[in-house]
């Protein structure tokens, strides 16, 4: 059988298979979210940026269904299990600190993680893809 052509018989053929139930994983599935960013070496407000990244599905589909808050507070309880302290920052004319929607707020936010992440000269240094990469310094 030629190479690109999908074989339905072939059981070492990789498969995806979608699972409908009634049980809302949300939860668990944003912990795991946070918990691999985190372990990659980003920080909270790198990570919080990726949930409002609507090319990132499932961390954007979370952040949709159950809100800012909810996937803020998950970002501090897992770093918190990590020792790791989270303080978000608090903007006096707006609590939720800044949206996707407002183009002036989503540059505070740029400007946030391009503070936050490492530099070579003055540009932030990013992956192939252009997402920020994290400061791996040993």
């Amino acid at each position: 059988m030629p190479k690109d052509e999908f074989d339905f018989d072939d059981p070492m053929e990789l498969n995806g298979v979608g699972l409908v139930f009634t049980e809302d994983t949300t939860d668990a599935m944003t912990e795991c979210f946070v918990e691999e960013f985190m372990r990659l070496g980003h920080n909270h407000k790198q990570i919080l940026a990726l949930f409002r990244n609507p090319h990132y599905l499932g961390m954007n589909l979370a952040m949709k269904k159950r809100g800012e808050q909810f996937v803020r507070d998950t970002i501090a309880e897992v770093f918190a299990r990590r020792g790791k302290v989270v303080t978000w920052p608090v903007n006096g004319s707006n609590p939720r600190e800044d949206t996707q929607s407002e183009p002036s707020e989503t540059s505070n936010l740029k400007s946030e993680i391009d503070q936050s992440l490492p530099s070579v000269g003055t540009k932030p240094v990013t992956d192939p893809m252009g997402a920020p990469a994290p400061d791996l310094t040993i």
